[in-house]
């Protein structure tokens, strides 16, 4: 037998308390003392006794919402404190007592659920153990239920297991399907939160698809008129239908439970606003909706479809019949429609008003996804973050390779945020979600990072495809070749770097942001082309050996990250766009050499060639003596041209540029000197066209040609000038560049020497 199992109607208060995040006890007021040493915070005390409070432990804490979530669901019978427990079966005393974390129980189900945490993710040993622990005790559970809480029709029975921060492996999730034992993680839990916080009680059905795919559903055949027709090859059925009946066979696939790897989901999660102004109208107008519900009946076997006699019958308007609907838990998939129909949620004309519905008959998860976002597409903008979701669906069967990659890598990139062993476990920013600290990677960042050729793709030519190092033969062996790589790749990575990492985007952080991820994934395919080149055949390694193939490369970009001072991570933080992210990879990459000297992406050789020549600094020396003898002359120059002590300044320096001098003077508070110390390099260029019968003969580089041409050297000083003075982008000035640099100091000193001979010019 089991006890400890109630009716909803004697768990109000209990469910009161499970739905605190903190819990509470009463201490006699000289216990105090110690109760705040073990952790207990006081929250209100009396003139004998007092109540103190404290945040409930991880695993206390997860299994009551998990409790909470079964009773905000309506189930009629649930595990009280502490769970239920199977009593040893007398007809056999061997058998031990069970305990069964939760319970719940109604007309139609019974599931009995385990929790398990753990504080940070990682892997549990003795996993299988329990599950099939977990799995035994389903037969001597549904005898008991069957006694204590008696049924005329026979219930479905589940076995769940609830994890948080355990990170499952392929043989675990295999062993639950053997065992017929449902897994479910802390992200299908706040998933179901959310739901019934906008559904209430029709979010059981919801849950019910997830626990019993394909189970049909007890006592609830209907046959109703309809219209049969088809829309290209496939077949659909035009009928009208009570939403309370609707409400109990349909399932919404949305994107937020979704898991990448094996659940086909399009939808927008619930908008509760939204409901409720629709259900406002359902109130004042009686629910008169003039569009369908569009939705989608998994297979044939759930319906049957009966011709009724008709007076003409030319086969292009539809065949009138009776549909007959013999659905299952998860059968029927909303495609469009999802707010009118739930609107109808608890509300009382959800059982006399009708909508009308187009059903469609076994279309594939991709034609759904395109159809949901051919609909909405014409309503509202969708979203570039959510197409690159919707990829993973829309192109998945897709007969163009480059499209079923696409769809691949959206799949791993969802899959690598929602896998607690992964390094990207909830830091990846879907469509639908806020940015914080710590989902502040782009879905369609690191989407981009992978879309690239390489990894999937090496060429293709007159028909011939060389396949990259990521590719294993078909879709669902790429996933998982793409997502085991990726998270030991970045787990090295995170493990040498944890706190930065962790960190996110915030004051502390800026490893686990957009360039920096992106760099990485560019160094790994710098390595893979480097072993590619060595003629290893990476791409017919299994993934295992390949991750242990790259591990002393990951070590090494490891390394790198973790050696950089507080200065070096702010310079990495600064880089912006893709020629940020190019010279990121670059210094990487070179920090890489140093430990591989074999390493030779193209082009990196010359790259360290030209950092050896310190061009960079060489360079700077010289803009700084062009920039100090271009000063020299154009004051010169103005202060001759126009003799006073202020009209050089107002009839020589143009507006535009007296306003930039003046802005800059204004926000320095005139601190560096007089208005002369205040040009830009630049400034010189438009002052000396400006008076260009004046400085003609001095600035002109070139001999022949308009001013612009004839002073584009000074631009051309400035872009290097940009080069030398921002070193955190990475950028370096070339041996040409820097002959280039010298050439224009000796022609300007010799300018200046042979042509101003009265000016003393000091450029040191």
């Amino acid at each position: 037998m089991i006890d400890n199992l109630l009716h909803r109607e004697e768990l109000t208060a209990f469910a009161r308390r499970q739905a605190r995040p903190e819990i509470y006890k009463r201490v006699q007021k000289d216990e105090i003392t110690q109760a705040e040493s073990e952790g207990w915070q006081l929250k209100r005390k009396s003139r004998k006794s007092a109540q103190v409070v404290r945040p409930r432990p991880k695993p206390g804490a997860f299994e009551a919402r998990v409790w909470t979530l079964m009773y905000r669901l309506g189930f009629d019978y649930l595990s009280g404190d502490g769970g239920a427990h199977l009593d040893v079966t007398p007809s056999d005393p061997e058998t031990p007592q069970t305990q069964l974390d939760i319970v719940a129980v109604d007309a139609e189900v019974a599931v009995h659920i385990e929790c398990k945490t753990f504080e940070s993710p990682r892997k549990d040993p003795s996993f299988s153990q329990k599950l099939a622990k977990h799995a035994l005790a389903r037969r001597r559970f549904s005898q008991s239920i069957s006694k204590v809480v008696p049924q005329e029709q026979k219930r479905h029975v589940g076995s769940i297991f609830f994890t948080w921060d355990v990170v499952l492996t392929p043989n675990d999730a295999k062993r639950a399907k053997e065992e017929n034992v449902v897994l479910l993680d802390e992200h299908d839990l706040r998933y179901f939160e959310a739901l019934v916080g906008h559904l209430g009680p029709a979010a059981r059905y919801q849950f019910l698809a997830t626990v019993f795919p394909g189970k049909r559903i007890p006592g609830l055949e209907l046959t109703v008129p309809a219209l049969r027709t088809k829309v290209g090859n496939t077949t659909c059925y035009t009928f009208a239908m009570r939403p309370e009946y609707l409400l109990k066979i349909i399932y919404v696939s949305h994107r937020a439970q979704g898991k990448a790897t094996d659940i086909d989901a399009y939808q927008r999660m619930i908008s509760k606003t939204r409901l409720a102004r629709i259900a406002d109208y359902i109130d004042r107008e009686g629910g008169v909706f003039p569009t369908n519900i569009v939705i989608n009946i998994a297979e044939r076997y759930y319906l049957q479809f009966d011709r009724a006699k008709q007076e003409t019958d030319d086969g292009k308007g539809g065949t009138f019949g009776w549909l007959t609907l013999r659905p299952a838990y998860g059968c029927a998939w909303v495609i469009d429609g999802q707010h009118r129909l739930f609107a109808y949620s608890g509300h009382r004309r959800a059982a006399t008003s009708f909508l009308h519905v187009l059903a469609f008959e076994g279309l594939p998860a991709s034609q759904q996804a395109k159809l949901f976002v051919d609909i909405n597409s014409e309503q509202r903008r969708v979203k570039r973050s959510l197409l690159v979701e919707l990829d993973a669906d829309l192109k998945w069967d897709s007969t163009d390779e480059d499209e079923r990659i696409t769809a691949i890598i959206s799949k791993a990139v969802m899959a690598l945020d929602q896998d607690p062993g992964s390094p990207f476990y909830r830091r990846i920013l879907p469509a639908d979600e806020k940015r914080t600290d710590v989902r502040c990677i782009s879905l369609t960042g690191l989407f981009g990072a992978l879309d690239r050729a390489g990894l999937y793709v090496i060429k293709r030519k007159g028909g011939i495809t060389e396949y990259g190092p990521l590719w294993a033969g078909d879709n669902m062996a790429t996933l998982r070749r793409t997502v085991e790589t990726l998270t030991a790749w970045f787990n090295v990575i995170r493990a040498q770097n944890m706190e930065w990492w962790d960190a996110g985007s915030s004051a502390d952080g800026g490893l686990a942001m957009n360039n920096p991820v992106t760099i990485c994934i560019s160094v790994l395919r710098s390595v893979l082309e480097h072993l590619l080149a060595k003629n290893y055949r990476v791409r017919l390694y299994d993934t295992h050996d390949l991750i242990d193939l790259l591990a002393p490369w990951a070590e090494a970009v490891a390394a790198y990250f973790a050696g950089m001072d507080h200065q070096r991570r702010v310079e990495l933080r600064a880089l912006q766009g893709s020629q940020g992210q190019i010279a990121g990879t670059r210094m990487c990459l070179i920090d890489l050499k140093k430990k591989f000297p074999e390493f030779d992406p193209p082009g990196l050789s010359e790259e360290i060639a030209l950092q050896e020549a310190r061009t960079n600094e060489r360079a700077f020396t010289t803009i700084d003596r062009i920039e100090k003898l271009l000063k020299k002359i154009i004051l010169a120059g103005l202060k001759d041209e126009f003799p006073g002590d202020e009209k050089w300044w107002f009839e020589g320096v143009p507006t535009n540029v007296r306003k930039k001098v003046s802005e800059r003077i204004e926000d320095d508070k005139g601190e560096m000197g007089g208005r002369e110390d205040y040009f830009d390099l630049i400034d010189f260029r438009a002052i000396a066209s400006n008076n260009w019968e004046t400085f003609q003969d001095l600035l002109s580089f070139e001999s022949t040609g308009s001013k612009d041409k004839r002073t584009e050297w000074i631009a051309k000083v400035n872009e290097m000038r940009k080069i030398v003075m921002h070193p955190a982008k990475g950028r370096v000035i070339s041996f040409e560049q820097l002959r280039l640099l010298e050439t224009y100091l000796q022609w300007l000193e010799s300018k200046a020497r042979g042509e101003i001979s009265p000016i003393t010019v000091d450029a040191q």
